[in-house]
């Protein structure tokens, strides 16, 4: 894995979660996160941006973690269980929301690592293509099929990705060598769009949603020829 995350630990034993939590950080990741009950952690879920969730199952006597999972799957947030309950009726409802892994405690620094390495690799193989992308001090998971358009601005490049948009210290070469090129069409010196999210294309640009990106004259016949125009 390249660069770090920024990670959500939900563990209801402060102990066990600030072990957690060094381990995270020794590896290389960013820990702004540390939630003790499902309200707490279901704020930061609705409040705040980070890339990926170890969770346990049980906060407060119920299966809580079970249900924070549903929330980020319907987000799109990658997720792993870190748990003591390993009984057939917990495994069977854990699986229904689909973890990226499994890992039952006691842990070892390694076992954490691998569970987030499997999640990720299981995030892939789902068909959900992902790109890891340095945004200032982060890394972040994007989903390939969100990002729409990516602008080049001077040594960075602007991603938007849904209604974000990132800065990203690297050319928009560089950058498109990351993603599908059958996906990716370059317009533009300074731009490239995803075929998937243009609404429209005109004489000198293409419409993304409600941003027109202008057609480079030397890029045109190549677009038209990629959108099948």
């Amino acid at each position: 894995m390249d660069g770090g995350f920024r990670i959500l630990v939900v563990e209801d034993e402060a102990i066990i979660a600030e072990m957690i939590k060094i381990m995270l950080q020794e590896m290389g990741h960013n820990v702004p996160f540390v939630c003790h009950t499902q309200d707490q952690a279901e704020k930061i879920i609705d409040e705040e941006q980070f890339d990926f969730a170890v969770l346990d199952i049980n906060l407060e006597g119920g299966m809580e973690g079970i249900e924070l999972a549903h929330v980020l799957k319907s987000k799109g947030i990658p997720f792993m269980f870190l748990t003591s309950y390993s009984d057939r009726s917990t495994l069977e409802e854990a699986k229904q929301t689909l973890p990226g892994a499994y890992v039952l405690k006691p842990f070892t620094e390694q076992d954490l690592y691998t569970g987030i390495e499997m999640s990720l690799m299981h995030l892939k193989n789902e068909g959900e293509a992902t790109v890891n992308v340095k945004d200032g001090h982060r890394s972040i998971i994007l989903k390939v099929a969100d990002i729409s358009l990516i602008r080049a601005d001077n040594i960075y490049v602007e991603i938007h990705s849904g209604n974000k948009k990132h800065l990203s210290r690297q050319s928009l070469s560089t950058f498109l060598e990351l993603l599908p090129q059958d996906k990716f069409i370059r317009v533009h010196r300074s731009y490239a769009v995803n075929k998937d999210h243009v609404t429209s294309v005109g004489k000198n640009s293409v419409e993304i949603g409600k941003t027109l990106v202008p057609i480079l004259r030397s890029f045109r016949e190549q677009v038209l020829k990629t959108l099948g125009l």
